[in-house]
């Protein structure tokens, strides 16, 4: 999907700039792709973050990021995962969609 002989720089600034010229979304949706995009891994196409990290590098309100993280996912431009932290709570982490990641790429 992502070829290998980019380095992670490289990965990020694609997905980067597929997101911010490519995709005709609100710019408060743009912003939380950023933010997945920037934690973003170039081998496992993961970025594997909580909604507190987002809220947290966008400067967007709690109550407005659960909304626009639904509509995202709604939209298959991000996927969610439920996974269990150390201390036993669920917790929710969030990754672009590979539809997402494959179409950034698809140009290459």
């Amino acid at each position: 999907m992502i070829p290998s002989h980019l380095s992670p720089s490289q990965v990020r600034l694609r997905l980067w700039d597929h997101i911010s010229r490519e995709l005709k979304l609100m710019p408060s949706l743009k912003l939380i792709l950023l933010v997945l995009a920037n934690y973003t891994d170039s081998r496992s196409h993961k970025a594997n973050i909580p909604a507190s990290l987002i809220i947290r590098d966008s400067g967007l309100r709690d109550e407005e990021i659960k909304r626009l993280l639904l509509s995202l996912e709604a939209a298959n431009w991000i996927e969610s995962a439920r996974v269990l932290s150390d201390a036993g709570r669920s917790v929710m982490l969030y990754n672009l969609s590979a539809r997402l990641i494959q179409l950034a790429f698809s140009s290459t």
